[in-house]
């Protein structure tokens, strides 16, 4: 029996891609405190991540990286989504984890989640089924981030215990207790 991790952190992502080609997410909700997403935060007080393609250069994908990654300001790779697609079809849930190095990019920018490199990021990605076309389906109207503490060795494991129910508990009080950042 796996323990439940301590949850540090909860988002909740919607697409504001509007007219633009790379899907675009802002957080509008959120619960808990996490420091390094402080050093995210855009110029308009938001802190957005594009979701991409994992491909490396010259538009091949590298061998172990996951198909999709979300990226945040500055480029940082925030993390690779693994198990996004299971057996070549969106799975509904997603595991990552921070950058394990001090620097990222070619200019060597400080990492703020250096400190958190042994967190685990675990991810529900809502599709609007209700939408037109096929595209518009499989685009993520909404993406949800939970944050668990020194979970990286076993976030495998907690992405199943996700798909199982195992957190339903825990997310049904975390998005009551989610604050809007949007206004709204």
């Amino acid at each position: 029996m796996t323990t439940m991790p301590n949850i540090r952190y909860y988002a909740c992502m919607e697409d504001c891609t509007g007219t633009g080609k790379t899907l675009k997410y802002v957080i509008t909700a959120q619960a808990g405190y996490y420091p390094p997403m402080d050093a995210i935060v855009g110029k308009d007080g938001k802190i957005s991540m594009y979701l991409q393609t994992n491909e490396g250069s010259g538009g091949s994908k590298k061998s172990n990286a996951p198909a999709m990654k979300l990226q945040a300001k500055n480029s940082l790779n925030f993390t690779g989504l693994k198990d996004y697609f299971v057996d070549g079809r969106l799975s509904g849930f997603a595991y990552g984890y921070p950058l394990a190095t001090e620097t990222y990019s070619s200019k060597q920018k400080p990492n703020p989640f250096f400190n958190y490199k042994d967190d685990g990021f675990l991810f529900i990605i809502h599709q609007d089924q209700t939408a037109a076309t096929e595209p518009e389906k499989i685009k993520p109207s909404r993406i949800e981030l939970i944050v668990l503490e020194g979970a990286k060795v076993l976030i495998p494991a907690y992405c199943k215990m996700l798909q199982m129910g195992g957190f339903d508990e825990a997310i049904t009080l975390l998005r009551e207790q989610a604050k809007r950042t949007d206004g709204l």
